[in-house]
């Protein structure tokens, strides 16, 4: 197939080689499991006043800021500064990780929103084909045959535990195979593995091979690494990996962006996940991606599903989180970083092991030098999620809230994240940012 000369393809080696990476072992029993499904994505989504759709621009009021140590969020706010000021050609970027709170990209998808309505669609950022717990992005077209495994969840493990920031990967065995992903975008990432055995893909965008020629995965040793293509127009785009060759091929995901400023925001949860599944993962290759991706903002969004854990500690929670914060600090040390605790939960008698954990989170947050914001607290502590499902604002699991619910939790979170970044810039300079 005849390469398109217009387009720019750079191919990165992401991370150093990697030869003894341990296996993943086996995960908790999951206390805490949301499905898409799970969520009536029919159900009438929170309509908000004109006041509330100001956004950032609300905290000029003087409304309270419940962000605490916003201060380490100066590098994001200063990057959402030159957005607004248009003088940014690349997307601010968010990754946001978690568990059954994230992964259905119901409350992410809110909280996307209303960045993006404010300062531009930057892109739908780092998608997984056929991943089965997120829903639909609007604007999004992806999809991948019916020969892939899905691997890093549902008992099915990478040995070299290479996953990229998702958690998961496309992995299979035969040629043929086909995965996609179609958007308006300006540019594409593919990220994939190297690995002993190897087989052989060709990546087209609208029908067209963007290579000179295919890229054969064999590699003595595995190794994580992408395909970087930007495209001479921003409009709708087809990107598709095909596999040509047997031999595995492991397809860790597909970003698009608009090279132009605006949001870019990746949503990276799993279905009963806790924070420490990020350490069971590669971490040169963790590592590695995470640098690449070269985000503004990383979201930590655990909890939910420990706090049940017989042996949990707040001590030990502490140091888990303060590992985790200085892995990421490592991988993006110009990323500013924001632990946002669990929501309520009332399925069990939880409260005050609720209360400890979003402690434990704080004292960890500010330990490391960087921000929190507590859900647990936003909702009214313990017991909370009992009223919010007599308002329709939770599910009857007591766990997880409803479309309605997760809405008024991002405005919350939302409207504190604007009382800070304006409280921040008061306090350097006396005067409010203007966005206008």
């Amino acid at each position: 197939m005849k390469r398109l000369q217009s387009f720019a393809v750079g191919l990165i080696l992401l991370g150093p080689m990697i030869s003894a990476a341990q296996p993943v072992s086996s995960s908790q029993r999951n206390l805490c499991v949301l499905c898409a499904s799970a969520v009536n994505l029919q159900e009438k989504r929170v309509t908000t006043s004109t006041h509330e759709k100001q956004g950032l621009r609300r905290a000029k009021t003087g409304a309270d800021q419940r962000i605490e140590n916003h201060g380490a969020l100066e590098n994001f706010f200063k990057a959402l500064d030159d957005v607004a000021a248009k003088q940014r050609l690349e997307p601010v970027r968010i990754m946001h990780f978690g568990d059954s709170h994230v992964a259905a990209d119901v409350l992410t998808r809110e909280i996307r929103d209303r960045f993006q309505n404010e300062f531009g669609d930057g892109g739908p950022g780092f998608i997984v084909p056929r991943n089965p717990m997120a829903t639909r992005r609007r604007g999004v077209l992806s999809g991948a045959t019916d020969g892939w495994t899905i691997e890093g969840i549902g008992g099915r493990s990478s040995p070299d535990a290479i996953y990229g920031p998702a958690g998961i990967n496309l992995a299979t065995n035969d040629p043929g195979e086909r995965a996609w992903l179609e958007t308006s975008c300006n540019h594409f990432e593919v990220y994939f593995a190297r690995q002993p055995g190897g087989g052989k893909i060709e990546i087209t965008v609208d029908g067209v091979d963007v290579l000179e020629e295919p890229l054969v995965l064999n590699s003595k040793v595995s190794k994580l690494d992408s395909v970087s293509i930007d495209l001479p127009d921003d409009a709708p785009h087809r990107l598709q990996v095909r596999t040509l060759s047997p031999g595995k091929v492991r397809l860790l995901g597909i970003v698009a962006e608009h090279l132009s400023g605006g949001i870019s925001y990746d949503v990276f949860g799993i279905n009963g996940a806790r924070a420490n599944r990020i350490l069971g993962w590669n971490q040169q290759a963790f590592t590695a991606a995470v640098k690449a991706r070269d985000p503004n903002l990383i979201i930590l969004a655990y909890g939910t599903n420990e706090v049940a854990d017989p042996a949990w500690t707040p001590a030990s929670y502490e140091a888990l989180l303060g590992d985790i914060i200085q892995l990421l600090q490592k991988a993006a040390p110009h990323a500013a970083i924001l632990l946002f605790a669990p929501p309520d939960r009332a399925d069990l008698p939880l409260s005050e092991r609720l209360a400890a954990l979003t402690n434990a989170e704080r004292e960890a947050a500010l330990a490391n030098n960087v921000a929190f914001w507590s859900a647990f607290n936003a909702m009214g502590g313990g017991g909370s999620i009992n009223s919010w499902l007599r308002k329709g604002l939770a599910q009857s699991d007591r766990v997880h809230l409803t479309g309605a619910g997760y809405a008024r939790l991002a405005e919350m979170f939302y409207t504190d994240l604007s009382a800070s970044w304006h409280a921040l810039d008061r306090a350097a300079s006396g005067t409010n940012r203007k966005i206008n």
